[in-house]
C-alpha cells in the first residue's frame, strides 16, 4: 500500500506557513511523505504576474532541506500549459508502483471554499481522500455542503501569513527570518527577487 500525501501551489515565496502546517498535517494523517508540487502555470492565476517557475521551483526545494519528508515532484512542470488538480492526480497514481493506494489531497480552506470553480471537483474525490487545513479569517460554512461532509478538517495549527504579505515586505526591506527560511531568504536576495 503506497500512501502519499499531495499539496500543490504557486509557492511564491514558498514560507513556513506552507511548510509547517503540511508538516502537521503529514504527521496528523501518519503519511510517510508529502509531495510538494510547484504549478508553473496556476490555471486561477493565469492573468496574474507571478515569479517565473525556475525561481519558485528552486526556493521550495532550498525549503525542503529543512523538511526531509516534504518532497518536491516536477510533475506539473511536465503538462504544458495549466495543470489541474485531478489531472495531476491521475499523473501521480501512474507514476507510482502497482497495488494499493492511499493518496490525501492536502488544501486550505479557501480551496475548499472555490472547489466548485475547479475542473471536475467529484474526480478529486475519486483518486483521492481530502485533508483541509483551516486558514486564519476563512469561515468553512461558505464551504460547499456537499464537499465538507467528505473531508477531513485537520487540526493543524494556523499560521497567519501570506505569500503576498512576505513579497510586500521584501518590497519595502522588513525583515522576513521568522517567515522564510535561511536559505531561501538568500535565494531571494541574491536573485533580487520581490523588489
Amino acid at each position: 500500500m503506497t500512501r502519499l500525501g499531495l499539496f500543490g501551489g504557486t509557492f511564491d515565496p514558498v514560507h513556513y506557513g506552507h511548510l509547517r502546517t503540511v508538516e502537521a498535517a503529514r504527521i496528523e494523517l501518519g503519511l510517510p511523505e508529502v509531495w510538494m508540487l510547484p504549478n508553473p502555470f496556476p490555471p486561477h492565476k493565469l492573468h496574474t504576474p507571478i515569479t517565473p517557475y525556475a525561481h519558485r521551483k528552486a526556493m521550495l526545494a532550498l525549503a525542503l532541506k529543512e523538511f526531509p519528508l516534504l518532497k518536491i515532484s516536477d510533475l506539473e512542470e511536465k503538462v504544458k500549459g495549466p495543470a489541474y488538480t485531478t489531472e495531476t492526480i491521475q499523473r501521480v497514481i501512474s507514476e507510482l508502483p502497482p497495488g494499493g493506494k492511499d493518496l490525501w489531497l492536502i488544501v486550505g480552506a479557501d480551496s475548499l471554499i472555490d472547489l466548485p470553480k475547479w475542473k471536475n471537483p467529484e474526480d478529486l474525490f475519486s483518486h483521492a481522500r481530502v485533508a483541509v487545513l483551516r486558514r486564519p479569517g476563512v469561515d468553512l460554512r461558505e464551504a460547499p455542503s456537499q464537499y465538507v461532509s467528505r473531508v477531513k478538517l485537520l487540526t493543524t495549527p494556523m499560521v497567519a501569513i501570506s505569500a503576498t504579505e512576505i513579497r510586500d515586505a521584501i518590497r519595502i526591506g522588513l525583515d522576513t527570518s521568522q517567515w522564510l527560511p535561511e536559505k531561501v531568504r538568500n535565494y531571494i536576495a541574491e536573485n533580487r527577487l520581490y523588489q
